[in-house]
């Protein structure tokens, strides 16, 4: 790559080209947004997990296995049923599944255990988040964009009605939110823990406390840009503007 660049912002819809990508340009001597490593932590669940964690930033429980013997285990003694199996790499809520007891576990870990991607055998396991607490009309979780030291815009997300995943690309619906300062002091303090400068942060309140699901380094804006009204590309490139010029 030759030319003469300030910076390079990264849009990649493939995690690994975009990561791998801005890991080259910073070699070279470029400056990335989002850095190779804020993506590398983003893009891997379990990174982030454990940067959470170090940061004393509540997130749901979690418990990562690497046989299904040992999934099991994890989730009858520590997690309990319902339980939340992810990828630890993977986006928009593809291959996740709500495991409501040892049948529906044993039959899903057994499909992982059968693909050929060997990030599916790496099995992370999150307590699944109950919202009887809740009111009707709460979101089931929340999306915060933050740019810097900015959340520029936030939005509630509504799972379809037979569906518990509420992700926008898979038929979830969004409505604009108040950020409170709650929601706001949460945010930020995980984008710094995972080293971003422009991320969405995904929250959920878990038994009256708000905690982080998970950050997202390459956070895409056409539904909470939809939801908000807020002009999230301008953001974007006003902040470029200002702290790059």
């Amino acid at each position: 790559m030759n030319g003469n660049f300030d910076l390079i912002l990264e849009r990649s819809l493939s995690f690994l080209r975009g990561m791998y990508s801005c890991a080259i340009l910073e070699l070279k001597g470029y400056k990335t947004i989002n850095s190779y490593e804020c993506l590398n932590i983003c893009g891997n669940k379990l990174l982030t997990t454990l940067e959470l964690i170090k940061n004393d930033i509540p997130t749901p429980k979690t418990n990562i296995a690497f046989t299904e013997e040992s999934s099991i285990e994890a989730i009858e003694k520590e997690i309990q049923y319902p339980a939340i199996l992810k990828p630890i790499i993977g986006s928009w809520g593809r291959l996740i599944a709500k495991l409501d007891d040892h049948n529906s576990a044993s039959s899903n870990l057994e499909c992982r255990e059968s693909m050929g991607n060997i990030f599916q055998k790496i099995y992370y396991i999150q307590q699944y988040v109950k919202r009887k607490h809740l009111e009707k009309d709460a979101p089931t979780d929340i999306r915060v964009f933050v740019i810097e030291d900015e959340c520029v815009a936030a939005m509630g997300r509504f799972n379809p009605e037979k569906d518990f995943r509420s992700n926008i690309a898979i038929g979830g619906t969004a409505k604009p939110i108040e950020i409170t300062e709650k929601v706001k002091k949460l945010s930020l303090a995980a984008s710094k823990s995972v080293k971003g400068e422009i991320v969405g942060v995904d929250l959920m309140e878990n038994d009256g406390e708000m905690q982080v699901i998970e950050v997202n380094g390459t956070p895409q804006f056409q539904g909470i840009q939809t939801a908000t009204g807020k002009n999230i590309a301008g953001e974007i490139v006003n902040y470029i503007e200002t702290k790059y010029k």
